[in-house]
């Protein structure tokens, strides 16, 4: 049963197509497909593997990574330029996992069981909530919202990571 267990298109480019797959086998892998914008050619321009536990999504030509070592990478489709990007909050000791969030932000959760909204570019946590055990995140097609399944609940979260429902 070799099926990602997430799939990810990048909805912030417009030049091409850009697919995401995650698989959770062997501790973790990732394949990254670009295609052209015209599928009627259906030509693969680009195909990436790598090892991480997550993979998604943060721009146009930029994707987060989660290594198997805990530790959170920034790179570049092609690899050229990647970068270690710490993740700096009090208390913090491990990320457990990370998931999609807005433009150039990542949903965090942490081993003291929050779920924190971490801006890449200002290097600092906006919005943090309690939630234990998160499996997943879905956002609405304008990151207005966000649904967070849990391994008991699910809850429907807004932007700021307001609970709106549970």
């Amino acid at each position: 049963m070799n099926q990602p267990g997430q799939v990810y298109h990048n909805s912030f480019n417009q030049a091409s197509h850009d697919i995401l797959l995650n698989y959770e086998q062997e501790g973790g892998q990732y394949v990254l497909f670009q295609f052209d914008k015209d599928l009627s050619k259906a030509r693969c321009i680009n195909e990436k593997r790598g090892d991480a536990l997550a993979a998604f999504f943060i721009s146009k030509d930029r994707m987060c990574i989660l290594d198997k070592s805990h530790d959170v990478y920034v790179s570049s489709f092609d690899g050229s330029n990647t970068k270690k990007w710490p993740i700096i909050k009090k208390n913090l000791t491990k990320v457990n996992n990370i998931y999609p969030g807005p433009l150039g932000k990542i949903l965090v959760h942490s081993d003291n069981e929050c779920l924190f909204m971490y801006d890449l570019s200002a290097r600092k946590v906006l919005h943090e909530v309690a939630i234990t055990d998160v499996r997943r995140v879905h956002w609405s097609s304008t990151f207005n919202h966000c649904v967070v399944i849990t391994k008991t609940s699910i809850y429907v979260l807004n932007k700021s990571l307001g609970i709106i429902n549970s």
